[in-house]
């Protein structure tokens, strides 16, 4: 999905094999390992990228340096529709880890530990850690809180890492949110993500030292604001003019779908209100990219010693964006709404012997489902409920019937992602042609709002035609399917 139109971008040839290794063995993985390899358990290598929308070569954008990313397509199979459950970072995360919807786990904000309203659900990690596996992460796996770390999934504890991390003398205010973006000329763990990929690469050699199974989570930061990376990384979109398409707000949507670009507004660069400039809009789609390249080069630099210690045959990989983002289109910035930009993320699955590597899936997927996916292939039994389903059976064959539908959610207003008290919740729905979308006043109970896009031939939403006679049969489908999902029993 390329909203931005590409002018020029030149890259020495070199460019590649400086910035970003090259994947020795990685199409190993797409053929079938036979013998004492297949009976070894196998092992878990989860990439967790931050704020990512799929903005990837793989994806079919034309700017996106993302050559790492794009051999693991290579070597997997890339869902060209996956969505997360609720495009923030805690509820996102935690529906992934626990298997369960945001109602099911009580997490729709920023704050709330999901082990004071589902003490005794064994997460992702924990359900591998109960099993023998040795479990460790790096960065950010759960949300950034220091408590959501939560010490039952790992071997040991997660290092502490600085999510903000600018490294500029300008910047360097504790705590506090400066410029938006940053370039600076530093060795690629200067920034947090480097570091990160230097934990992972140390746990590989462990696990290997050690031979023993593993559950390895690589939390990257980038591409969330700050967008800070190297300047490598910048240098590469030097070249590229960007211009900006579908600006305005879907024809006929509601005030409560919205929000006033909360998270930008907060750095010193950015107006309290109003629009931002050309030049500025410029620079975030640049930064935006730049931190991209930067995520890559780390997944690049893991899956070298992934190689190097002989583990890829016998690992399965995912790459996963927690949710997705807005860059200026439809009058918003950042995440936390309904919308497809938001709800749409990347993931790429790249398991050992799977039939379908190399190839696209359209189905319809969802965050939810990662989990007992994992699960099947491992060939562990999941020891909690699970709400999603296993898409092994689509690594197999991508271009298999599928169920085609994904549900999320948001609360409002904005500011109840930290205060925890929200008014309004909007639940939506996919299918392969619509987005509906029903808001719900939380107090009352009742039905407020109501949204319907066509999608089939669009990448965003355009006009909201909830209301019109043409429409009213699948707007009531449609909004039955969402009243069900939301009156369903959500805690056990």
């Amino acid at each position: 999905m390329a909203v931005f139109e590409r002018t020029s971008l030149l890259i020495p040839a070199t460019v590649g094999s400086i910035l970003f290794p090259a994947l020795h063995g990685s199409e190993l993985l797409a053929e079938d390992c036979s013998g004492k390899e297949r009976e070894r358990p196998m092992n878990v290598l989860f990439f967790f990228v931050d704020d990512l929308r799929p903005n990837l070569g793989c994806y079919g954008d034309a700017n996106a340096v993302t050559p790492n990313i794009d051999m693991l397509a290579r070597a997997g199979v890339t869902f060209n529709h996956a969505y997360c459950q609720q495009a923030v970072s805690n509820p996102s995360r935690t529906s992934l880890l626990t298997g369960l919807r945001p109602d099911e786990n009580g997490v729709t904000d920023l704050e709330t530990h999901f082990r004071d309203n589902v003490p005794d659900v064994v997460t992702l990690p924990q359900l591998f850690r109960n099993n023998g596996y040795l479990t460790l992460g790096a960065g950010k796996v759960y949300h950034s809180t220091p408590f959501i770390v939560d010490e039952p999934s790992w071997t040991r504890p997660v290092p502490d890492y600085l999510p903000r991390a600018y490294l500029l003398p300008e910047n360097l205010v504790e705590n506090a949110k400066m410029s938006s973006f940053e370039s600076a000329d530093v060795a690629d763990n200067a920034y947090p993500d480097g570091q990160t990929a230097d934990f992972a690469i140390e746990y590989l050699k462990e696990a290997s030292a050690e031979d023993r199974p593993f559950f390895i989570a690589v939390g990257l930061t980038k591409p969330h604001l700050p967008f800070c990376a190297p300047s490598k990384y910048w240098e590469l979109y030097d070249s590229v003019s960007f211009t900006l398409s579908d600006r305005d707000r879907p024809e006929g949507s509601p005030d409560l779908a919205f929000h006033n670009w909360e998270e930008l507004r907060g750095y010193r660069d950015i107006p309290n209100s109003g629009p931002i400039s050309r030049e500025k809009e410029e620079i975030l789609w640049k930064g935006y990219y730049a931190c991209i390249s930067y995520a890559d080069a780390q997944v690049g630099r893991v899956l070298e010693t992934l190689d190097r210690l002989g583990l890829r045959e016998n690992t399965v990989i995912v790459l996963w964006g927690d949710h997705g983002y807005h860059l200026g289109e439809q009058d918003l910035w950042g995440k936390s709404t309904n919308f497809e930009l938001d709800a749409r993320v990347p993931l790429i699955i790249s398991a050992p012997g799977a039939k379908g590597s190399g190839k696209k899936s359209d189905a319809i997927v969802e965050t939810l489902d990662i989990y007992p996916t994992l699960a099947d292939i491992c060939g562990l039994a999941p020891q909690s409920k699970l709400s999603g389903v296993s898409l092994q059976p689509l690594l197999d064959n991508p271009d298999k019937k599928w169920k085609n539908i994904a549900f999320n959610q948001f609360i409002r207003p904005y500011g109840a992602l930290r205060n925890g008290k929200p008014t309004h919740m909007g639940y939506s729905v996919r299918t392969s042609d619509w987005r509906c979308t029903c808001w719900w006043d939380l107090k009352t109970g009742e039905m407020v709002e109501k949204e319907l896009y066509y999608l089939k031939d669009y990448s965003v939403e355009k006009e909201n035609l909830a209301g019109r006679k043409k429409y009213s049969r699948v707007e009531a489908e449609l909004t039955s399917m969402l009243m069900a999902y939301k009156n369903q029993t959500v805690i056990e």
